[in-house]
C-alpha cells in the first residue's frame, strides 16, 4: 500500500515473529480407525497430493501482510517458482518498485532477504519458529508430504512432516485447510484450485501475523533453472 513505510512494516512483522510464545499447544483429538477408514485416508491424501503440479512452474503471485497488534500493512508482487520436490523461490517488490522479499527453499536448506531492513537469514533443514519456511515447504517444494500418522474427528486427516512437525488436514468445498504444528509453532493456512489462480490465506497463530495470496494463472513456460539454485554460490562454483 502507498504511504506505508517498507522498512517499519518489514521491522514490525519480523520482530513479533521473533517473540512467539513458548507455549505448547494442546494435542487434537484423534480416533481409532478401521482398516477400510485408514484406507479411505491414505487415498484422500494421495488425491489432495496429486492436485498439485509435477512439473516446474512459474506463478505470478500478490501478497498482503497484516500484523494485527501494531496494525501494519504491508504488499508486494511478484512470482513464485517452483521446481517440486526439488526447491521454490519467490522474490516480491513493493508498491513503488523497491526489493521487499527474496525467499529461497528447498528440503534442506533455505534462506530470507528483506532488503529493506538489511536482514539475511539461512537455516538447513530446521523450520525456524519464527518463519514460514515450514509452511513453505509444505505447500511448494513437498506438498502435504509425510507419513499418515492418524485420522482426526470427521475427515482430518494428521500427517507426520519430514521435519518432524504435524499437519492437520481437512478438504471442504474446493478448498484445502491446514493447521501446521511444530513444537512451539502453529500455522494454519488454506488454498483453493491453483492451476488457474485463486487466493490463499496464511496466519500463524502465535503472532496472529495474517497474510492473504492471490496467484494468478500457471505460466506456460517453465523457470529457469538458475532460479532454484542457492543464491549465494560463488559464481563459477558448481551447483
Amino acid at each position: 500500500m502507498m504511504g506505508v513505510d517498507v522498512r517499519q512494516a518489514w521491522a514490525s512483522v519480523l520482530v513479533l515473529c521473533a517473540c512467539a510464545s513458548a507455549c505448547e499447544p494442546p494435542p487434537r483429538m484423534t480416533r481409532v480407525p478401521t482398516q477400510a477408514q485408514w484406507n479411505d485416508g491414505l487415498a484422500r491424501l494421495e488425491h489432495l497430493r496429486a492436485s498439485f503440479p509435477k512439473q516446474p512452474y512459474t506463478q505470478p503471485i500478490s501478497v498482503e501482510f497484516f500484523e494485527p497488534r501494531s496494525r501494519q500493512r504491508f504488499s508486494g508482487r511478484g512470482a513464485v517458482g517452483v521446481d517440486p520436490g526439488h526447491a521454490m523461490r519467490m522474490i516480491l517488490v513493493g508498491p513503488a518498485g523497491e526489493p521487499a522479499l527474496d525467499v529461497w527453499v528447498t528440503r534442506d536448506a533455505w534462506r530470507m532477504q528483506v532488503p529493506a531492513i538489511k536482514l539475511l537469514r539461512r537455516g538447513g533443514t530446521e523450520s525456524p519458529p519464527s518463519l514460514p519456511i515450514g509452511f513453505f515447504r509444505s505447500w511448494f517444494v513437498d506438498p502435504l508430504a509425510g507419513r499418515l500418522l492418524s485420522l482426526g474427528l470427521g475427515d482430518e486427516l494428521v500427517v507426520r512432516d519430514p521435519s518432524g512437525g504435524t499437519l492437520h488436514i481437512t478438504h471442504e468445498d474446493s478448498t484445502t485447510h491446514v493447521t501446521r504444528r511444530h513444537g512451539t509453532q502453529t500455522e494454519s493456512f488454506a488454498y483453493a484450485a491453483r492451476d488457474a489462480g485463486g487466493r490463499a490465506t496464511y496466519r500463524d497463530e502465535t503472532t496472529r501475523l495474517e497474510v492473504a495470496v492471490s496467484l494468478d494463472a500457471l505460466q506456460a513456460n517453465a523457470p529457469d533453472p538458475e532460479a532454484f539454485v542457492d543464491p549465494d554460490r560463488p559464481a563459477g562454483s558448481m551447483p
